[in-house]
């Protein structure tokens, strides 16, 4: 999706094989301390990728400010890092490698990386709690993982933060969206589970720079 020759919206599909490499690793995401702990639990780092290698950088806290996200903006939370067996692995390399080119940075920039397990808890769990918005960056990346036992979930694609949806699609194992994140709004539909009585979560990483 294309505006004035600028790219909106980038899709692909990262082969299955490099999905399989990095889905165990959201089997041990920890638990989060923050007001949507209830339904997400999430990992964050900061790294560079270089000569097919990841370089985690010095822990930070993650910031945004409330004008971003009005849920909790202006809070200094901090994660566990991604764990060390899933940054070796050849599928997140490839993930990287994939941001990497379709947001077009430098070798050198830094890419924050957010892992979450999206938890269906009750009628309609949002993935994202502070609704329609931006994060503040020139690129935001969805990779969808993994998804058990739920309906809906779908990212949703906004021109104006006050317009109709202009895409929605379901975040399916393997989808790969970059979207510019300095002229369009995002969102995703609420979650419910299919069967009641059984876990029902959302794997995805979100990639920034």
């Amino acid at each position: 999706m294309t505006i004035n020759n600028q790219n909106l919206l980038q899709l692909r599909f990262i082969g299955q094989n490099y999905i399989n490499d990095v889905k165990p690793s959201f089997d041990t995401l920890p638990d989060n301390p923050y007001a949507d702990g209830a339904f997400r639990k999430r990992r964050y780092s900061v790294v560079k990728f270089d000569n097919h290698q990841v370089h985690l950088q010095p822990t930070k806290a993650f910031v945004q400010d409330d004008s971003i996200n009005t849920f909790q903006g202006n809070i200094e939370r901090v994660y566990e890092n991604l764990s060390v067996a899933l940054l070796n692995t050849d599928g997140f390399k490839h993930l990287l490698m994939q941001f990497r080119e379709m947001s077009g940075i430098r070798d050198d920039q830094e890419i924050e990386v957010h892992q979450f397990r999206m938890l269906a808890i009750e009628s309609d769990t949002p993935p994202a709690p502070e609704g329609i918005h931006q994060d503040g960056f020139d690129h935001v990346c969805v990779c969808g993982v993994s998804h058990e036992n739920i309906q809906g979930g779908e990212l949703l694609v906004y021109e104006t933060k006050d317009a109709d949806p202009c895409f929605k699609m379901e975040i399916k194992d393997g989808l790969f969206a970059l979207v510019n994140d300095r002229q369009v709004w995002h969102n995703a539909t609420p979650m419910n589970k299919i069967d009641a009585n059984k876990v029902g979560y959302l794997d995805c990483f979100v990639f920034t720079a």
